[in-house]
Order: structure tokens, then sequence, then C-alpha cells
């Protein structure tokens, strides 16, 4: 699945939903959809009025931004040239309307370099000299933000939250050292036993607390990546949940007035019950739990709970 701040999506997927805008949006310009059957020309659909073709993609996985644009790239390439391919069976279709727009929907893309082939490759198109293309006929490059308006609407419908992100929701990376992250989960073991510091105990009770607790930050990426492969749609939404929740946990860190142990406590008690409140039944309190407290070691690897 390709993850975009608008949900998982594979090909199909996302050609679905780019055809519910479609109708929605183009309605009263008598949107036309193509289905790929008995052949794929080029066009999941146009407008018989205005004369905009458009063809959706989506990868079935997630790339580097290089290899995005370069699978991006070669799909315009290969759908344009359908067009001179199936130049008859397109005619049969299109009837009197001439195609002034191709529009190449896909959830995200990088605009300088793509825009650059478009632009080549509508030349190649105004050049081939089919009937059903305009002179001034131009390639455009949408992302989801041209139809967010259409894709809150649709999700509303359904009962789904809407979208008001900016970027596909990530976790925060980590850029530090190994040994960095040791010595910020010691000093954090040491503040949530303080009050056994005198004890005969303290060191091994600190070594004990510190390994569980590496343990358990070692197991997060892991674990977020088996969900993101198995449940993608559950996957956007923790990691939405647990990025607005993170500044929740900067704030209380910055205005706590009790023991570090305290804070710790309540950070992973009201992490566990609001992923439970908005995640379940994909949630239950177990997989809650175990979210929770490799989130809380992550937190206290990288100082974003921090005591002092």
């Amino acid at each position: 699945m390709f993850i975009s701040k608008f949900g998982p999506f594979n090909g199909s997927t996302w050609e679905g939903l780019c055809q519910q805008v479609f109708k929605r949006k183009y309605e009263k310009e008598d949107y036309q959809p193509m289905p790929a059957s008995p052949g794929d020309f080029g066009l999941e659909g146009f407008t018989l009025t205005t004369g905009w073709g458009f063809q959706c993609y989506c990868p079935d996985k997630h790339y580097d931004r290089k290899e995005l644009y370069e699978k991006q790239r070669d799909k315009i390439t290969e759908d344009l040239g359908k067009l001179k391919t199936n130049e008859a069976e397109l005619k049969k279709r299109l009837g009197a309307t001439k195609l002034c727009h191709w529009v190449f929907v896909t959830p995200e893309f990088d605009k300088n370099e793509l825009l650059a082939h478009a632009r080549a490759k509508e030349n190649d198109v105004r050049g081939w000299g089919l009937p059903f293309i305009t002179d001034d006929f131009r390639v455009l490059l949408y992302d989801g933000d041209n139809y967010l308006v259409e894709i809150n609407a649709i999700r509303a419908l359904a009962g789904e939250a809407m979208i008001f992100d900016e970027q596909a929701p990530a976790l925060a990376e980590l850029k530090g050292e190994p040994e960095e992250y040791e010595r910020n989960v010691h000093r954090k073991c040491e503040a949530r036993l303080a009050d056994r510091r005198s004890t005969a105990t303290f060191d091994q009770r600190v070594q004990r607390l510190q390994q569980r607790t590496l343990e358990s930050f070692l197991e997060a990426d892991g674990h977020f990546r088996r969900i993101a492969a198995t449940a993608p749609v559950v996957y956007i939404r923790l990691v939405r949940l647990i990025n607005e929740f993170e500044n929740f946990v900067v704030e209380s860190s910055a205005t706590w007035t009790g023991t570090a142990e305290a804070l710790t406590t309540q950070v992973r008690e009201k992490l566990e019950d609001r992923i439970v409140s908005e995640l379940a039944p994909a949630f239950d309190e177990t997989n809650a739990s175990i979210v929770a407290r490799q989130m809380v070691a992550r937190w206290l690897a990288i100082c974003e709970l921090d005591y002092e």
C-alpha cells in the first residue's frame, strides 16, 4: 500500500476514490467513466462537454521520492502513448468531444521534476495529429489536494474522519546515536526510582528498569512497521493519534510538578485510554498497552518525555 495523508491506497482503491470524486465534481460537465474493460485506452474518464480527460495512478507500495518520480513519469508516458495506439477505439467513445486537458491524478508527486516531463509530453501529443486532441492540449498534474473538498465530503458521507493534515502521518525520525539514547534512558530510570536512591538495591533496580525500557524502545519501530504492513488504515489513524498526543507529552514534561514516575505512569495510561477510545475494536486493551509501553520508552529515549 502507498501511505498518503489521505489514507493508504493501491491502484484499485485510489481509482475507486477518484471515480467518486470525478462524478461529484464534474457532474455538470457530463462526466463519463471509462472502465478498463474491454481495454485500457489511457483514460479512466472524461467530461463530454468540456473535454477534460482523467487518468489515475497510485503505486501499490511506498517508494522514495526518486523512485516515485520515475514510476509516475513512466506511467504518464505509457498512458499518453495509448491515446495514439487506441485512436480508433477512442474516437468511437469520445464522439465529437475533443480533449483539451489530460489530467494525471495521483496522491502526491514531486512537482518540479514531473512538471517538466508533462510539458514535454504534451508537445508530443499535439504533434501526433489525433482528431480528438485540441491544438492547445495540456497535460495537468493533480494530487489529492486538488480534490480535498470532494474527498472530505465523500469520507464524511461514509462516516469517516475528514482530512486536515498537510502530509502523511509518520513517527518522528530517530536521528541520535545509540549511546545517546542509552544515556537518556539511564538518567530517566534513575529519576523514576529517585525515592529508592538510598536503598542497597538502587543500582540493580535502575539497571533492570533501563534494560526493560531499552527493549521496549528497540521493539517500537519494528512493531509499527508490522502494523503498517498488516493494517495500513489503522496504522495511519494510530500514528495521527500518537503525533498529536506527543504535544501533550512535551507540554506535560515542561509543566509537571510531581514525581518522574507519576508523570511516566500518567502518560502511559492516558495514551492507552486514548488508543482504546479512538481505535476500538481494531485495538483492544492489550494492543493499546503494548503501543503505549513502546511509545513511552521511545519518548524517554529521544527526550520528548523528560523531567528536567
